[in-house]
């Protein structure tokens, strides 16, 4: 059987065997999961925006320490007098216009006054109702506030800083991630392509020297590569068309070697053509395994 052990090493330079078989598998996975990886990242990137959005509502809802205002003390409000109500009528003079019988006799020779009810009210001042007094802290106190304030809130800044932080990391992670995936479904396709073409582009090679008369040796296939069971079968039919050119080698070598030893060839002028024309064939097929 005309082959060897010894395989070709794999080389970068001559991945792309057969290009429009390749790139068209190549092309087709990697822009199969770019697709996928952008609806991906499209949904992550919404539902942590979403959360990113809740967090930081919930970062800036948060209380921190309050500090009661320093205001000034009030200055006093002068009570509102109660109004002066009028003076008392004098009960031994007649109102005006009352409804009395005067000059009316008692029987005693006296004259009776009937004074008339007054309809005078006096509407009582209503106090203001109390305010609430603010809670009195010291300077000490007040400081102490305003830093657990100032603190707090520089640490809403910080938490709000890190959430969208986190969210920027997460889109560049999934950029990264797209980007690295892509590139490395498009290495991984022309490496296994290469695997299947390497062998196809083998036996090509090997078919287009047999077409022209050589039977080169064969050699293995190399680490890894597909078609291996194909590759096999061409390998057994490849000796096995060697073989039979090298019988015919031998076998026209021992006709052309009887006719000399019989001295046909000195005596027939046919039998010489003939040779002549064996000898030709014999040299084209000695040439076909140089």
């Amino acid at each position: 059987m005309s082959g060897g052990n010894r395989g070709y090493k794999r080389s970068w330079k001559n991945l792309l065997i057969n290009k429009r078989y390749q790139l068209r598998f190549t092309l087709f996975m990697a822009g199969l999961s770019a697709v996928l990886m952008t609806l991906l990242g499209w949904w992550v990137t919404r539902v942590a925006g979403e959360a990113t959005n809740v967090a930081k509502s919930r970062q800036r809802g948060r209380i921190c320490a309050i500090v009661p205002e320093d205001k000034p003390a009030a200055a006093a409000v002068a009570p509102t007098p109660a109004p002066t109500p009028p003076p008392d009528t004098d009960p031994d003079e007649a109102q005006p216009g009352a409804g009395s019988d005067e000059g009316s006799d008692d029987g005693e020779g006296r004259h009776r006054v009937v004074i008339g009810e007054s309809s005078l009210t006096i509407d009582p001042t209503t106090a203001p109702p109390p305010m609430p007094k603010e809670p009195t802290i010291t300077a000490e106190q007040r400081a102490k506030l305003i830093a657990e304030r100032d603190a707090c809130e520089r640490d809403i800044v910080r938490q709000i800083a890190k959430i969208e932080a986190a969210n920027r990391n997460i889109v560049i992670v999934l950029v990264i991630s797209g980007v690295l995936l892509t590139l490395g479904l498009a290495v991984f396709g022309i490496k296994m392509t290469h695997k299947v073409a390497g062998p196809l582009h083998k036996v090509t090679l090997y078919l287009a020297k047999m077409r022209d008369g050589r039977y080169d040796t064969v050699y293995n296939l190399r680490k890894g590569d597909q078609l291996v069971e194909f590759y096999e079968h061409f390998k057994h039919a490849h000796a096995g068309v060697t073989q039979m050119e090298k019988d015919d080698i031998a076998r026209i070598k021992a006709t052309l070697d009887a006719l000399e030893a019989d001295g046909v060839l000195a005596r027939s002028p046919e039998a010489r053509a003939a040779a002549d024309a064996l000898k030709k064939v014999l040299e084209r097929k000695e040439a076909s395994f140089v």
